[in-house]
């Protein structure tokens, strides 16, 4: 099989779990880093952490150039923080942010800033966190981008206590999912917006939040997360004292958990009552 098809070969075997023929695949181009590159790959897939960060250090000592190095340092980071072998980890990425850098590789840049502040949060600093996701936040190029970067800003701002800043950004983050996102991510987010503002005892806007949502999941048919809103307005309904609402809200999610047999929605219900 000539090289290309065979790492073709290789790339959707990994896409499509098959992963032990994916490591049977690259061990016929051992000489090549992409395929050392997929067998990692496929092994994180198979749970082997270990064998994955040395797959991915064989890559990188066959000088790898261009996205394929990026890649390498990338891939390494992910498996190293995996291994919460955290100060690895971000010498990884910053490697990855320098290459990035150096081929004026943009997109790259910022997943590489992303995941440096993924890293930082981890290991619960905070404030270096918000850095890297705000120098993320520059290099973005779409809504989709920009929408990521708010919600990890959001995400920040809860950890480091800064409840307006929290809100201020998650509610950027829905409105460019609104625009831009799936259904899932749109909703997923206006959850969490929701809790924010429950937590803060704003209850006029986590109201608004829930029955913006609500009208949502209604309209695109999103029955799920129909129920799902419903748990999670009742537990900001009875932050309230308002234990009438709550009640009708839970009876809406028992209505449609007993139609979707869904295992997350018994089990968020059953916490509920």
């Amino acid at each position: 099989m000539a090289k290309d098809a065979a790492l073709d070969a290789c790339d959707t075997a990994v896409q499509k779990h098959q992963y032990a023929e994916a490591v049977k695949l690259a061990e016929q181009h051992a000489k090549q880093a992409e395929f050392w590159l997929c067998k990692g790959r496929a092994q994180s897939g198979l749970g082997d952490n270990t064998a994955a960060q040395q797959s991915f250090k064989q890559a990188l000592s066959l000088k790898p150039e261009g996205l394929d190095l990026i890649a390498a340092h990338m891939l390494l980071g992910n498996a190293q923080l995996e291994a919460k072998v955290h100060a690895a980890a971000l010498e990884s990425y910053q490697q990855a942010l320098k290459f990035s850098e150096q081929q004026n590789m943009r997109r790259y840049a910022r997943v590489a800033h992303n995941l440096i502040g993924e890293a930082y949060f981890e290991m619960e600093q905070y404030a270096d966190a918000l850095k890297s996701f705000e120098a993320g936040e520059k290099l973005s190029l779409n809504d989709d981008e920009r929408a990521d970067s708010y919600i990890h800003e959001a995400m920040t701002y809860q950890q480091l206590k800064q409840a307006e800043k929290a809100i201020e950004y998650q509610l950027k983050g829905v409105l460019m999912l609104r625009k831009s996102g799936t259904p899932d991510q749109y909703a997923e987010a206006s959850l969490t917006l929701g809790q924010l503002f429950t937590d803060k005892k704003d209850f006029v806007g986590a109201d608004k939040t829930y029955q913006r949502l609500m009208d949502y999941a209604h309209d695109n048919g999103g029955e799920f997360y129909e129920a799902k809103t419903a748990i999670q307005w009742a537990a900001s309904k009875k932050a309230q004292g308002d234990h009438a609402a709550a009640q009708q809200l839970l009876q809406q999610a028992r209505t449609i958990a007993a139609k979707l047999k869904d295992a997350e929605l018994d089990a968020l219900l059953t916490q509920a009552k």
